[in-house]
């Protein structure tokens, strides 16, 4: 049985950018400068994409770390006849 995918990219992207809006706060200030002293508006552009670029690596990286930890490495079977055999606790969640 597969499990169902609860959220994509752009859920994980919207995610990430409410959690780091502060992070924008230099391209704002840089909007307000452009309005008060006449900085060009290009900086805020690029403050802006530099924060979207940043948020987008942070976002591939989870979904890629996600992915990534989906593999499970089975456990090999206890072949010791001496030792004591133990419940696996895991087992019925490996079965899924």
């Amino acid at each position: 049985m597969e499990k169902k995918d609860r959220g994509g990219f752009l859920l994980c992207l919207l995610w990430h950018a409410l959690l780091y809006f502060l992070w924008s706060a230099p391209a704002w200030i840089l909007l307000a400068l452009h309005f008060i002293v006449g900085l060009p508006i290009v900086w805020f552009w690029v403050a802006l994409g530099a924060w979207l670029l940043l948020i987008l690596l942070r976002t591939l990286l989870v979904i890629f770390a996600r992915y990534g930890s989906a593999h499970r490495i089975p456990v090999p079977e206890n072949k010791n006849p001496y030792s004591k055999k133990i419940r696996d606790p895991y087992a019925a969640a490996r079965k899924e």
